[in-house]
C-alpha cells in the first residue's frame, strides 16, 4: 500500500469487497486487496482485524490515514466527489441511502448469506451442497427477485443512467446468482434484472471484477 493508494482488506471473492473495487475501478483509485497487509498476512478476525473491525467483518478499508470498515460508508469515503450518488437534493440523497441499505442488509441476507453461501461452501457431508436447504430458501430468493424487479420499474438509483453506489452493491450478488447452474440460477425468471445485470456487464469496471465463477 502506498500513500497514493488504498487497500481493501478481505478476499476477493467476497460480494462486498467487490463492491469497493468496483467504486475504486469507476473512480480509477489505486487499490490493492487481500489479507497481506504491507507485506504481512492479518489474519481473519485475529487481534489486528478485530481492532479494526470489532464484529470480525469484511471488507475494511485501509489508507494511509484512515481505517474504515462497513462497506456503504467505505464507498461513500472514496466517493468524495459524489459522482456515484444522486445529489440533486437532500431527499434524493436520502433515498440512495436508503435503497443502499436495504441491498446491503436485507438482499444480501436473502441472496448470499442464505442462498449463495450454501454453494459457495457447502456444509453437507462430506463438503456437498445441501440440496434440501436450497429449495427451501428458494422461494423467499424468489420473493427478493420480485422485489427487485419491481425497483427496477420505478425511479431510482438502480434505473438512472448513471453508475451508483447502489449498483456497485447490488451487481455482485446478481453476477453470482448468474453463474449458478440451470434451476438454481434466478435471474432468468426476471427479465429486468437480467437487462439490468447485462446493462451492467458491459461497464469496464464490470468486466474486470465480476468474473465468472464455478459452483
Amino acid at each position: 500500500m502506498t500513500a497514493n493508494s488504498v487497500h481493501i482488506y478481505g478476499p476477493r471473492f467476497s460480494n462486498f469487497v467487490r463492491s469497493v473495487m468496483l467504486v475504486c475501478e469507476e473512480k480509477q483509485l489505486a487499490y490493492t486487496v487481500g489479507f497481506d497487509v504491507n507485506g504481512s498476512n492479518v489474519t481473519f478476525k485475529g487481534e489486528q482485524h478485530l481492532k479494526w473491525h470489532p464484529f470480525g467483518k469484511i471488507p475494511v478499508l485501509l489508507t494511509s490515514k484512515l481505517v474504515m470498515p462497513e462497506t456503504a460508508s467505505i464507498c461513500r469515503y472514496l466517493d468524495a466527489d459524489k459522482q456515484l450518488q444522486p445529489h440533486q437534493n437532500s431527499q434524493v440523497d436520502a433515498q440512495h441511502d436508503a435503497l443502499c441499505a436495504l441491498i446491503s442488509i436485507d438482499i444480501d441476507k436473502v441472496l448470499v448469506r442464505d442462498y449463495l453461501l450454501e454453494f459457495a461452501f457447502p456444509k453437507g457431508e462430506k463438503g456437498s451442497i445441501r440440496i434440501d436447504v436450497i429449495k427451501t430458501v428458494q422461494p423467499k430468493a424468489a420473493a427478493t427477485f420480485a422485489i427487485i424487479e419491481q425497483m427496477l420499474q420505478e425511479e431510482n438509483a438502480l434505473t438512472s443512467e448513471e453508475f451508483t453506489i447502489a449498483d456497485a452493491l447490488l451487481a455482485p450478488m446478481l453476477h453470482y446468482i448468474s453463474c449458478l447452474p440451470t434451476g438454481f440460477n434466478l435471474i432468468t425468471d426476471y427479465p429486468k434484472v437480467e437487462k439490468y445485470l447485462a446493462n451492467l456487464m458491459t461497464r469496464p469496471a464490470c468486466q474486470k471484477v465480476l468474473t465468472a465463477k464455478e459452483f
